[in-house]
């Protein structure tokens, strides 16, 4: 796993790439494939367009920065431009803003995060949340199982807005 690289001036004066890696252990590969699995379901429920997906990665417990990052890189064949939703969240050319600023809807876009209930080793209850609107938002809970490497998720509920 590599995180991506550095820039790094050398006496040279040539600038040259150092690229930081740092392995990511086994149970946050797991936890990652968690979040993945149940975003990534979510996001195919329903969602506001596919110019974009923003992931709050505040919800993402137990993730090192790192790993974060390999979770926003498993998004980037679903959408051109993956973003931290930290970087974005005040952008106009992403969200529609009522009069008191309040984020009403994505334009082209999903908003999406998690919501644990229960995580042990081989089972969790998950909700991935795929928030396009006030109006338009889907909240799948899933029952998940880790069998053979993977996640496998049952959805045990569906919350529309």
């Amino acid at each position: 796993w590599v995180s991506g690289c550095t820039q790094e001036s050398v006496p040279n004066g040539k600038d040259e790439a150092k690229e930081i890696t740092r392995e990511i252990g086994a149970e946050e590969k797991q936890r990652m494939g968690l979040y993945i699995a149940a975003m990534k379901a979510a996001l195919q429920e329903e969602n506001g367009g596919d110019n974009f997906v923003a992931i709050k990665l505040e919800t993402l417990e137990g993730l090192s920065d790192q790993a974060k990052e390999e979770v926003m890189k498993a998004f980037t064949g679903l959408a051109p431009h993956v973003y931290d939703f930290a970087n974005i969240k005040n952008d106009n050319t992403k969200f529609r803003f009522d009069d008191e600023g309040r984020k009403i809807r994505t334009i082209d876009g999903a908003l999406l995060w998690v919501e644990i209930e229960e995580h042990s080793e081989d089972k969790a209850i998950i909700t991935g949340v795929s928030w396009f609107g006030n109006l338009g938002a889907v909240f799948p809970k899933y029952e998940a199982t880790y069998e053979n490497g993977i996640w496998h998720l049952r959805q045990i509920s569906m919350a529309v807005s």
